[in-house]
């Protein structure tokens, strides 16, 4: 599993703020190959006071969290972040995990620090899955304790996350402030990571809160810890991004084996599918295709798929322009490897009594889209390079047959 660790300077009161650097980061992990993407405690909200500032908490289904629950289905990256959470009410520290545009999970801090009084602990282990790999979360004061932790390895975690938002005391006027505070964080903090992935022999890797705030600095750090105590970290307190890969598979077996078939107009248009599935957190467009069945060769398969969506069976097929294996959500998770191939046809229109006998494919709606149509409406689209792959195509410039085409 790849992963994303955020050092994200939290501002407090500016959720517009701090979404954009959630959403920027998520766009950061997709182009870096990364399947999870993971914040500091409080990163949505930033920190909060609930007994000064109980209007800066957001409840679950806040504006804010919706918009950053839809990143994960346009980016295709999951993500683990930090609100202060109203419940009522009730305060609580949480960690969001969200995924395919959907809330997959929260966490609440279980272990209350120092000025947290206005919060209530919440109760359950932090243990989450993505695809078949499983991962753990604890959230900062935490780290001085072991239960959390021990929940986590015992529900069978591959990785640890720790996210922080450790408050330094005192302002940080000067370099030397700044390595100060950095330095602590560096003896606690990230020696209590240390501690835990040694004592369970399971790596940590840590998300910390970076920078000044309105009234409150803090000390930065992304970190992968190893079961024997080895760190990669960023090199200081500064905001920044650190991409790790930890030995956790997120495919799932058996992975359904499936091809795609890309039709491109002399125009340089694709004709894409809509799905809309009930399954699924909202709607998105792809290329025809489907899953191979039993004792069926790709090429079989490309041609039945076109008769069964398309009614066409008179369609130039190849070549064959690329791969592309993900793992989704979809009622339950699955993992699908497809082979894409190209279809070069004129433009036609398929008869919408033919597709609406698709529905039970969960196909809503046939269109052709050019590649600029495709950046001006932003809809999902998977995947999520189509754009380009068309401009690369309308170039001349296709793709080898096994190159990956992305999430």
């Amino acid at each position: 599993m790849r992963i994303l660790l955020a050092a994200m300077n939290a501002r407090k009161d500016d959720p517009d703020g701090n979404l954009a650097r959630h959403l920027a980061a998520l766009e950061q992990a997709r182009l870096q190959g990364c399947q999870l993407a993971v914040f500091p405690e409080f990163s949505l909200t930033g920190s909060v006071d609930p007994r000064r500032h109980p209007g800066r908490a957001l409840a679950v289904d806040a504006e804010p969290v919706r918009a950053l629950l839809e990143g994960t289905s346009r980016t295709g990256v999951a993500a683990v972040f930090g609100i202060a959470e109203r419940d009522g009410p009730a305060f609580h520290i949480t960690q969001l995990y969200g995924h395919d545009g959907r809330l997959g999970g929260s966490y609440r801090k279980r272990h209350l620090g120092e000025g947290e009084e206005g919060y209530r602990p919440g109760d359950g282990a932090g243990v989450f899955r993505l695809g078949a790999a499983t991962f753990g979360v604890t959230i900062c004061a935490e780290g001085g304790v072991d239960f959390p932790w021990d929940d986590a390895a015992a529900g069978g975690a591959s990785v640890i996350l720790f996210c922080s938002a450790p408050g330094l005391h005192g302002r940080r006027t000067d370099e030397r402030g700044w390595r100060d505070g950095h330095g602590w964080w560096l003896s606690s903090g990230l020696g209590d990571a240390i501690r835990h992935a040694r004592r369970l022999g399971v790596p940590v890797a840590m998300a910390t809160q970076a920078g000044p705030t309105e009234d409150e600095d803090f000390p930065g750090l992304a970190a992968l810890v190893s079961p024997a105590g080895e760190v990669a970290r960023l090199p200081d307190w500064r905001p920044g991004s650190l991409v790790v890969e930890v030995a956790a598979d997120v495919a799932v077996q058996p992975v359904r084996e499936a091809v795609r078939c890309l039709l491109v107009d002399q125009a340089g248009r694709a004709l894409l599918v809509r799905y809309a599935d009930d399954r699924a957190a909202g709607d998105w467009w792809g290329v025809p295709g489907g899953g191979l069945d039993p004792g069926e060769d790709h090429l079989a398969a490309v041609r039945r798929e076109l008769r069964e969506e398309l009614a066409r069976d008179d369609l130039a097929v190849g070549p064959w322009i690329g791969r592309r294996c993900h793992t989704f959500w979809l009622g339950r998770w699955m993992t699908q490897r497809e082979r894409w191939v190209l279809c070069r046809a004129e433009p036609f229109e398929v008869d919408p009594a033919h597709v609406r006998t698709l529905a039970a494919e969960a196909i809503r709606e046939l269109r052709w889209w050019s590649a600029d149509e495709l950046r001006a409406h932003a809809p999902v689209v998977t995947p999520r390079d189509l754009p380009a792959l068309l401009d690369r195509i309308a170039r001349g410039d296709l793709p080898g047959p096994d190159d990956d085409l992305g999430v």
